[in-house]
């Protein structure tokens, strides 16, 4: 007998759990049956394009390159191609236009934030675009006789969301020859 209501409480045990199962299974159902559809309608409507978008464009008036400064979990990381060049022997009356190139090695986009000269005789520009994983980017310079002759030396600071260094410092060097010709 002992045997008997010992096996009746397991098997009550065992229905109850059983039976709880099922009514488990049967909401899961209905809510899949439920959601599918709509879950079908976010894919499908999804753009494929195949378009990169730039992540932190908003309607808020913040500049993208702000928001991307200041989501550091979000950094990437920059090889830079060109970092020190030559531009070689420029007279007074001559312009040297010189570019940086990089690449974003990250897993992210890569942003230049700013871009400053050391001095007034250099004016640099950059793309308020981001770079994309894997492409390059081009940092341009445009030196300008200052009035000086002789060796000179200029660099350019860059600011970037990378975790390998958010600041850049990139240079060039020559030298500025008087002009043997004097204009009337």
């Amino acid at each position: 007998m002992f045997k008997s209501r010992h096996f009746t409480k397991i098997g009550t045990k065992e229905l109850l759990n059983c039976t709880i199962t099922v009514k488990f299974s049967t909401q899961m159902v209905r809510m899949i049956i439920c959601f599918l559809p709509l879950a079908c309608m976010f894919i499908g409507c999804s753009d494929n394009s195949g378009e990169s978008k730039n992540p932190y464009e908003n309607k808020l008036g913040i500049e993208p390159t702000v928001m991307a400064q200041m989501d550091t979990a979000n950094y990437t990381e920059i090889t830079w191609l060109d970092t020190l060049i030559n531009i070689g022997s420029i007279r007074t009356t001559d312009t040297a236009k010189i570019s940086f190139r990089f690449k974003n090695t990250g897993n992210k986009p890569l942003f230049v934030i700013s871009v400053q000269p050391a001095c007034g005789c250099t004016v640099a520009d950059y793309s308020k675009e981001p770079v994309w994983v894997g492409k390059e980017g081009i940092i341009n310079g445009v030196f300008k006789w200052n009035g000086q002759t002789g060796a000179i030396r200029k660099t350019i600071g860059v600011r970037t969301n990378t975790s390998n260094g958010a600041w850049h410092t990139l240079s060039f060097y020559g030298e500025v020859i008087a002009d043997s010709a004097k204009k009337q």
